[in-house]
């Protein structure tokens, strides 16, 4: 399948995200890509937007990542990850908000999932370079997974770490957990660590590990999905 058309939509989506108070936000496109020919012939190819808005009292952010792969022709990657959030501070430390998270995935046979959450959270460091906030909610759940769709309350917990080690690098770590909660033991896990390096003015070197963990995912699918990314992100 062409992959331009692939790429189309989630480019789309970022770009229109874009258009409203644009000059307001600190925006950045991430680009990876890995080909191999020869003995072996695949294709790895990541898109993503992240978008952020500080404010005295209010805090906005918004990703969107596309990933899309292929070996001999045969798609092995195929996933959208979005999500944004919002916190509005009670004190310098304490907050509470919403964030919407969305996965589709047809290689791990999820058609949609859409999570809606109402968060509390509070930085137990919240430093020039470093922060560290912890949250927790609830929400619910809309999904279509292996064909069957279904919808249920769940229990949401994150944790976020980032840390500038000089003027032009920085180390970020996340993870969030979503259970259900008539039945927590099958939960949902997606845990990220990052490395950003300024190469040149707006242009930056990204490398993050990512691994996402359904305990219960649709039949013929793997619980485990890890994935480590290399790529340049410019800002703007």
């Amino acid at each position: 399948m062409n992959i331009l058309k692939r790429l189309a939509v989630p480019a789309l989506v970022a770009g229109l995200a874009l258009e409203s108070n644009a000059a307001e936000w600190d925006n950045s496109f991430d680009l990876g890509a890995t080909l191999t020919k020869g003995n072996s012939e695949s294709l790895l190819v990541t898109l993503g937007y992240t978008g952020e808005k500080l404010e005295e009292t209010d805090e906005y952010r918004m990703n969107l990542f596309y990933t899309y792969g292929e070996e001999a022709d045969t798609a092995t990657n195929d996933e959208v990850l979005g999500g944004a959030s919002w916190r509005h501070l009670y004190s310098e430390k304490f907050y509470a908000g919403g964030r919407l998270d969305f996965r589709r995935d047809d290689i791990a046979d999820i058609a949609y999932r859409a999570q809606l959450t109402g968060t509390v959270g509070y930085y137990v460091v919240k430093e020039k370079n470093t922060s560290l906030a912890l949250e927790a909610g609830i929400g619910y759940t809309f999904e279509e997974t292996g064909g069957l769709g279904d919808s249920f309350a769940h229990v949401y917990l994150g944790e976020f770490f980032e840390h500038s080690l000089n003027e032009k690098t920085k180390i970020y770590q996340s993870i969030t957990a979503i259970l259900p909660v008539d039945e927590p033991s099958d939960f949902q896990l997606v845990a990220e660590l990052g490395l950003e390096t300024s190469l040149s003015g707006a242009l930056s070197l990204k490398i993050a590990a990512q691994d996402k963990y359904d305990s219960d995912p649709a039949a013929g699918s793997e619980k485990n999905d890890f994935r480590l990314i290399t790529g340049v992100s410019y800002k703007f």
